[in-house]
């Protein structure tokens, strides 16, 4: 199982997906339900901040939702 991270070059959003990203493992380990997503919220220093963690066939993604999301990423809205 791979574990991406999105959020890997953003200072305050790396550390926390990688925070999440080990929780979620720990959690599930190598087989975790396929296409589901887990929202976790991490302490970095003294922010919180929300981390959106998603199945994947083979992988694990996490994303730091710091900032606005476009409203084309989001499910369900996406021109058809």
């Amino acid at each position: 199982m791979r574990l991406i991270n999105r959020s890997k070059g953003d200072s305050i959003g790396g550390p926390a997906c990688a925070a999440a990203l080990k929780c979620h493992f720990e959690k599930y380990g190598e087989h975790g339900r396929r296409y589901t997503q887990t929202i976790y919220t991490v302490r970095v220093g003294e922010q919180k901040v929300t981390v959106e963690v998603v199945n994947r066939s083979r992988s694990y993604v996490a994303t730091a939702m710091t900032r606005a999301r476009h409203l084309r990423r989001l499910p369900g809205l996406a021109d058809s």
